[in-house]
């Protein structure tokens, strides 16, 4: 079963940016152990071998996720691999909460 956002614990979204930036991340350098755990019950992560990385459904929700939500994040790596996979693929600017475009 596949979790949704909503779903997610605060430490499984900060693994799930991390992965989704970094790729497959080792069991020093993970920022959440619980979260990685929480990943992995979802069917959004694997860990094998000392290493952690996203599921095929991982990586579509990390960039299917809100621009808007990610900006308010201030989580600059992951906001911008996405904004940069959304522009490639056509999609429109996100817009902030002001209205102004985010740059």
């Amino acid at each position: 079963m596949i979790a949704s956002k909503l779903e997610l614990s605060p430490c499984a979204v900060s693994v799930l940016g991390q992965l989704f930036v970094e790729g497959p991340t080792s069991d020093d350098n993970i920022t959440s152990r619980a979260g990685r755990c929480d990943l992995v019950s979802a069917g959004l992560a694997f860990h094998e071998a000392g290493l952690s990385s996203l599921t095929p459904d991982g990586e579509r929700l990390a960039r299917e996720w809100d621009l808007c939500s990610l900006y308010a994040r201030r989580d600059r790596r992951w906001y911008l691999k996405v904004r940069t996979n959304a522009r490639s693929e056509g999609a429109a600017v996100s817009h902030s909460e002001s209205g102004a475009a985010v740059r």
